[in-house]
């Protein structure tokens, strides 16, 4: 995979109250998110996923990962020059779907 333009970067996901994250993107297989703010989680926790990136067009990139301590899994379609994701989430334990839209900032 080409080295996108996103990795070696910090972004700041935030979709709202309680719902903030930072994500870096270390490299095509290696994404750290700490959480800033959420409802369920401390501010500060630090997960670490695996995630699969398609580069969609342009700047529009679709990154999905499996939570594998829940099993959760996320989808994102991220447009890092828009500074916009739209974001879906599984949540395996409430048996809900969660439909999220954001601002991605640096």
């Amino acid at each position: 995979m080409t080295k996108l333009v996103f990795f070696g970067q910090d972004y700041l996901f935030d979709f709202g109250e309680n719902a903030k994250y930072q994500l870096h993107f270390e490299n095509e297989d290696e994404l750290t998110v700490t959480v800033v703010e959420d409802a369920n989680y401390a501010a500060r926790t630090v997960n670490h996923f695996k995630p699969q990136i398609t580069h969609l067009q342009d700047t529009l990139y679709l990154i999905t990962w499996v939570e594998e301590d829940t099993g959760n899994t996320v989808t994102h379609i991220d447009d890092f020059v828009r500074g916009i994701s739209y974001t879906n989430i599984t949540d395996l334990a409430s048996k809900s779907f969660w439909r999220l839209k954001g601002l991605i900032t640096k």
